[in-house]
């Protein structure tokens, strides 16, 4: 056991989520890396200081950290606000406290487990037009039988009428009969949307997807938009339908290059996510993910339609029908994913998504 400390002082230092130890005063003696990292200051500013500074104006986490010291009471997932001490700004922290007991097995402090809930909390908010998508569709559902039913009798009584009148009238009919039918598939898009997707589960190399997409992208438009493909080769398989996500990053991808009119980059890249994992009703162990980015460096998107970028029929395009960024999120939820837009006017967009890994004994 003589080797025990500094394969645990080198495990604490590997983890990517802050670990504090408190004295039975209340002040910081011990932090690991990522403590320094997720609060932007060095140890030096913060060691042997009340823990209060780290996070500042919250009794309730004070009080149940003085109950963890004094009477050894362990408190797991304690919602708070971490102070980062350069920007003098505020981040969401989950955080678990367990008394620390000394090798005499007697109190002597406490153990802060603390993590980082920005990233979380930004792809919780993200969710929520999801949320918006499903009871649409479940509106959209009743809705459209009820409107197609009378729309067959409005397009045939039309079409039997246009047979009897004289030629002059057939023009106001023709546009009876066209409108009927555009309401038509504009229900059947409608109805599309909003049916469940069935997923046909495969084991997924997300890279074969990707370059898939990009060889036919780059034939139609090398000449103007130069690709960029950075991948990290040692990214495992996910699990989900391939056909359904190569539909989601064929949109992503062609959206970033119609931003683009006048040419530009648009770059690819993957990589392990460590910050974020994932739950869903059928697994609540955390999974851990893996991050798609599609970058344009075209014309961004306005704030006004940023509000609306997942709203369904939504659409800036003159030939689009505002379907695809909501069909897109609906598949990647529906794979336990998060999809994130970042842009701004001028600037160019950012479209991540985060995907669970395979799991070997899912």
């Amino acid at each position: 056991m003589g080797d025990a400390n500094p394969v645990f002082k080198n495990i604490i230092a590997s983890i990517v989520d802050g670990i504090i130890l408190i004295s039975r005063e209340g002040t910081l003696l011990q932090a690991n890396l990522a403590t320094e990292e997720m609060f932007q200051q060095s140890r030096d500013h913060f060691l042997n200081r009340p823990v209060a500074d780290l996070f500042p104006g919250q009794p309730e986490l004070q009080k149940k950290i003085e109950d963890t010291l004094h009477n050894g009471v362990a408190y797991h997932q304690i919602e708070g606000q971490g102070h980062r001490r350069a920007h003098s700004t505020t981040f969401p922290v989950s955080i678990t406290v367990s008394p620390y007991i000394n090798d005499q097995n007697q109190p002597e402090g406490a153990v802060l487990y603390v993590r980082d809930c920005t990233l979380a909390q930004e792809l919780e908010q993200i969710s929520r037009p999801f949320d918006a998508i499903s009871h649409l569709g479940t509106l959209s559902l009743g809705m459209a039988h009820e409107i197609k039913n009378p729309l067959v009798s409005i397009s045939g009584s039309a079409q039997l009428l246009r047979k009897k009148l004289p030629e002059e009238h057939h023009k106001f009919l023709d546009v009876v009969i066209k409108e009927s039918e555009r309401i038509n598939r504009m229900i059947d898009r409608m109805l599309n949307f909003a049916r469940p997707l069935e997923l046909d589960l495969e084991t997924i190399n997300i890279h074969q997807i990707l370059e898939e997409i990009l060889l036919l992208e780059k034939q139609s438009h090398e000449d103007v938009i130069r690709f960029e493909a950075i991948y990290d080769p040692s990214l495992p398989p996910v699990e989900g339908d391939g056909d359904q996500l190569k539909q989601v990053f064929l949109n992503l991808i062609q959206n970033a290059i119609e931003a683009m009119p006048e040419g530009g980059t648009l770059k690819v890249l993957t990589r392990y996510h460590t910050d974020y994992a994932v739950r869903s009703q059928a697994r609540t162990d955390r999974r851990k993910t893996i991050l798609v980015e599609i970058v344009d460096t075209g014309l961004g998107i306005t704030p006004e339609n940023m509000k609306h970028l997942f709203t369904p029929f939504h659409t800036t395009k003159s030939q689009g029908n505002g379907l695809g960024l909501p069909l897109s999120l609906k598949i990647v939820e529906n794979h336990n994913g998060k999809l994130k837009v970042i842009s701004e006017p001028g600037s160019g967009t950012r479209v991540q998504i985060y995907l669970p890994v395979k799991q070997e004994n899912a």
